[in-house]
């Protein structure tokens, strides 16, 4: 049996047994269908039914279902159909001997081609291949473009908070996104998008689906279990520090464009602390509303009573160094060094805390020299 990595561009290449994961179509060449197939090694490469042959591939092929394939071409991918890292595809058609064979363990049933938020920003505009993210859910938005098609806008976070467009190729195919799997999020819900395409918008590097794009609720894999347990465990490790080393002087003489989606090292102080009202807000984890207490319970208007709120700092702080000074938002990691817990464990074990004064963990803090990472998000206005 020839596995994925066997074969060639232009090769001959003997039986393949394989597995369906996923179909997609171009929203501009309607006659190509490609399939996500893997093998037995857990190799992925595109197969593609086109023009005479589309109709017979799709009436064969079913997604996670098992195959072996005989009788097949390798062409070279064009840069509009290209997805994955391999430079050609398996092209099948009326010829081709398609044998649908019974399930069986050892083919993968499931594959990804997961990166990190600061992997997405090296590999550019250009990328070699369309890669995957999976990150826990902070916020789901249904927003219009400009020209009034509906898009939704997904903000997930594996210590990095990465937003994604997911536009209307993606939204309105329900086997590419199930809005219903969203609808009522759970306190902590993974999501896994594949493929996702670059582009640039006033200088900033974005991410949004491409015609491959599917989209995955809590998928039964290794990487699901250990997001949940690094957002929701009792010790939740805090990431090691990497970046550029600067001062705050160095950073205000660079361009936007300079210090965009970049960390930077700096030693500095807390000079001020900032709030209006409130130092942290309880949301909804469904519809990520603000939420308020009614009795001894929390209460969201739209979904009633919440056992498990959301909890998130809402201060910001004035740092300074020997160089200058800048107002910063304080992120989710930072926060958890300052109060030495997650938010909702201390809220949690200091059920008496007020939200309208910083409690004395944090402000103890003040003017205490601290090596921090500073990034501006293409959210920040400093």
């Amino acid at each position: 049996m020839t596995s994925i990595s066997e074969l060639k561009a232009e090769g001959i290449g003997g039986p393949l047994q394989v597995r369906i994961l996923r179909k997609w179509k171009h929203d501009v060449r309607q006659y190509e269908t490609w399939y996500l197939a893997v093998d037995r090694f857990g190799d992925a490469i595109q197969i593609l039914g086109q023009r005479t042959n589309q109709s017979y591939i799709e009436s064969v092929f079913n997604v996670s279902e098992c195959y072996i394939i005989s009788d097949y071409s390798c062409p070279q991918l064009d840069k509009y159909q290209k997805v994955l890292e391999n430079e050609f595809y398996i092209d099948v058609g009326l010829k081709s001997i398609i044998q649908p064979i019974p399930d069986t363990i050892t083919v993968p049933k499931s594959w990804f081609r997961f990166v990190s938020k600061s992997n997405l920003i090296q590999l550019g505009e250009t990328p070699p291949y369309y890669p995957d993210f999976i990150g826990v859910l902070s916020k789901i938005r249904d927003c219009t473009k400009a020209n009034r098609e509906p898009f939704v806008l997904l903000i997930l976070t594996d210590e990095s908070e990465l937003a994604i467009n997911l536009w209307k190729e993606c939204i309105t195919n329900p086997q590419k996104f199930n809005c219903a799997s969203l609808d009522h999020p759970s306190t902590t819900t993974v999501v896994a998008i594949t493929n996702l395409k670059p582009s640039t918008s006033n200088g900033a590097l974005r991410h949004g689906s491409s015609h491959a794009t599917h989209i995955y609720v809590n998928p039964d894999i290794p990487e699901t279990t250990s997001l949940i347990s690094l957002f929701t465990g009792p010790s939740r490790p805090i990431p090691a520090l990497s970046g550029t080393p600067s001062t705050l002087y160095n950073m205000k003489l660079k361009n936007r464009s300079d210090l965009l989606d970049k960390t930077f090292i700096v030693e500095a102080s807390i000079k001020e602390f900032h709030f209006q009202n409130s130092w942290y807000q309880t949301t909804c984890p469904i519809c990520k509303d603000p939420i308020f207490r009614r009795g001894e319970q929390w209460y969201c208007s739209a979904h009633g009573l919440i056992e498990n709120p959301t909890y998130t700092c809402k201060f910001t702080v004035t740092i300074t160094d020997t160089t200058n000074t800048i107002p910063a938002v304080v992120s989710e990691t930072a926060s958890r060094k300052l109060l030495k817990s997650s938010l909702q464990k201390f809220i949690s074990d200091n059920p008496l805390t007020s939200r309208n004064s910083l409690p004395s963990i944090i402000t103890d803090q003040k003017e205490q020299t601290k090596t921090m990472c500073i990034q501006m998000l293409r959210t920040s206005t400093t």
